[in-house]
């Protein structure tokens, strides 16, 4: 588990820098994954998301721009140096309500099943208690929802698996000392995405709190996983 103090110095300390490292480190794939992420909610219609761990906005203003369907768009995060950046930036489309709010994930203020969609990116890992947080995203998910989960991954192809950790291990957090002067902080990436459980422990996880199916789609070979949850 996550200690949140540390949480939350790490993500006030790189808020400043978080979207020009994220482009830097993926090459701007990071956009692309939460692009195809998104388009899985489009049949679902929803009038109203959840952006769980929202940090600066990316995943909910590519949410509003892609769903015409979208009303209400909830930006939750528990760093406000982060969320200035998602307010600031606003909503792509002036008939959605944007609204960012500084919450705890483990307790969301909201009633239950008051959600159409819930999206997390790379956030989940950081959670105190992945159980906790996952139950009350469960709880504040409608019945027919989907919550997608966008996290980093480890490749399963050995010499893939020893190309990614060297970059991972190495290159980021050198690129986190000369951009965001945060060694630090982009130590603490690789090491949290080691300890993860991913694919199929994830997936069970979720099941244990409820939601009735999941599935997991890779990319890059495995450096990046969108779980899509699903609660009947």
């Amino acid at each position: 588990m996550q200690n949140p103090s540390d949480v939350q110095r790490i993500f006030r300390q790189i808020a400043p820098h978080y979207d020009r490292m994220n482009r830097l480190m993926t090459l701007g794939m990071d956009l692309s994954w939460r692009r195809k992420a998104v388009r899985y909610l489009k049949p679902l219609q929803p009038t109203r998301l959840l952006d769980l761990a929202a940090g600066t906005g990316d995943f909910a203003w590519i949410a509003a721009q892609e769903l015409l369907s979208l009303q209400e768009v909830y930006l939750v995060d528990f760093v406000p140096e982060m969320l200035a950046y998602a307010e600031k930036r606003g909503a792509p489309r002036p008939s959605v309500a944007w609204h960012t709010l500084v919450a705890d994930a483990h307790q969301l203020p909201f009633p239950n099943d008051y959600f159409d969609a819930i999206t997390v990116g790379y956030g989940v890992r950081n959670f105190t208690d992945r159980r906790k947080a996952l139950q009350e995203m469960y709880r504040v998910l409608r019945p027919g929802g989907l919550a997608l989960v966008l996290e980093t991954g480890l490749p399963t192809n050995p010499l893939w698996k020893a190309a990614f950790w060297v970059y991972f291990r190495l290159y980021v957090p050198l690129l986190g000392l000369l951009v965001a002067k945060a060694k630090d902080a982009y130590t603490y990436l690789p090491e949290s995405t080691r300890t993860f459980p991913h694919r199929e422990k994830f997936l069970y996880l979720c099941q244990e709190v409820g939601f009735s199916k999941g599935h997991y789609q890779t990319f890059l070979g495995g450096v990046s996983i969108l779980y899509k949850l699903h609660k009947t």
